[in-house]
């Protein structure tokens, strides 16, 4: 892979409404003459004063042709203008994802209606999160429904026994509905491939055009959340910031799907799907929603066999390590969109926690209450 060189300065281009402006982005725009690789092998050493990076790879990498180590050159950055990084997005292969992107609102041209300014909240569990999304429907319950009268929250069953499923019907005030894994590739059915959850949120997003998924283990601070659905809306993605880079949990087969350098993404911190917001807008499903969906639907690019065991990070010294399904591709997404100016879309901290561990005993306690 050429990564993008161009000596223009930032300005207005001719896109299509719904893309931000990128004199808003404040993109940097190089000219660098330097040749890189295509992904998965060593640079090419063109200008030797720059300096070399040796970083120890997980044996994944052997099926690339990389041994022990991959070099980088220190300074590897993306480069372009943000025109050309979005147009280098939707090129990103497809896969088998295309008889799935019409129903799913991804094919033909963008057809475009009035967003609510509200999102709609949406979340999953099976039954071994059965407890833990108690406890996150207790907080929406107690901190942002008093707030939204108006709320809609939507819960996917992806696993859930049939008194779970009863007790969730009585007590989460929401939407039930179960994920019709049947309409979807075999790999989909793996829970731990997380290819679901790019489904489910642009289904919603077509649906209602804004979304803001929470996994079980979100806790929201506060219910005042204007300011946060405002700047959704203007940025059209809002996602939580994560804390070791996108190289280190991302496997090389995605990397080579995706035809992007794992070098790229040796010093950029993951972002964490757990908790997001995305508005639809021509620009978020174009180069945000379709490469993520499409990703999740071909086994091999998001999901590949045996990837549902490599979740734990064993080495974080080494590339490849393990792989984060749908938080990996997200993560390169929104890398190669945003690079240097990618905390426009953080969330700020201020607006949630993370309890991995906290479960409640919720809809017994609501049991309890109604028959006093």
């Amino acid at each position: 892979m050429v990564p993008f060189t161009s000596s223009r300065k930032n300005s207005e281009t001719s896109f299509p409404a719904g893309y931000p402006s990128i004199n808003k982005l404040n993109l940097t725009v190089e000219n660098v003459d330097d040749e890189f690789s295509t992904p998965i092998t060593h640079h090419t050493e063109k200008n030797k004063q720059r300096r070399m990076k040796i970083y120890s790879v997980s044996d994944r990498y052997r099926k690339f042709g990389i041994k022990d180590s991959l070099s980088c050159w220190e300074d590897s950055k993306f480069l372009g203008s943000f025109e050309e990084n979005c147009n280098f997005i939707k090129k990103y292969p497809i896969g088998d994802s295309m008889p799935y992107l019409q129903e799913l609102g991804l094919a033909g041209d963008f057809v475009d209606f009035t967003n609510p300014k509200i999102p709609v909240v949406v979340t999953a569990a099976s039954s071994n999160h059965f407890l833990a999304v108690q406890a996150l429907m207790q907080n929406l319950h107690s901190v942002v429904f008093p707030k939204y009268n108006n709320l809609k929250f939507i819960f996917y069953d992806i696993g859930l026994n049939e008194n779970e499923k009863d007790m969730v019907k009585k007590h989460c005030r929401c939407e039930f509905r179960s994920f019709p894994f049947e309409k979807y590739p075999e790999h989909v059915k793996i829970l731990k491939g997380y290819t679901f959850k790019p489904l489910l949120t642009q289904t919603v997003l077509n649906e209602y055009g804004f979304v803001m998924w929470m996994d079980a283990s979100i806790r929201l601070r506060t219910g005042k959340l204007d300011s946060l659905f405002n700047t959704a809306i203007k940025d059209g993605v809002k996602i939580i910031e994560g804390d070791l880079g996108v190289g280190y949990r991302t496997d090389p087969a995605t990397f080579k799907f995706l035809r992007e350098d794992p070098c790229f993404f040796t010093d950029k911190n993951e972002t964490q799907t757990g908790f997001f917001l995305i508005y639809r807008t021509r620009f978020t499903i174009e180069t945000i929603m379709r490469p993520w969906v499409s990703c999740s639907l071909t086994s091999g690019c998001m999901y590949f066999p045996g990837s549902q065991n490599r979740i734990n990070c064993v080495n974080p010294n080494e590339l490849g390590t393990c792989h984060r399904f749908d938080q990996s591709v997200m993560s390169i997404i929104l890398w190669r969109l945003y690079h240097a100016d990618i905390g426009r879309v953080y969330i700020p901290g201020a607006f949630f926690e993370v309890h991995r561990s906290q479960t409640a005993r919720y809809f017994e306690y609501l049991e309890k209450k109604n028959k006093v």
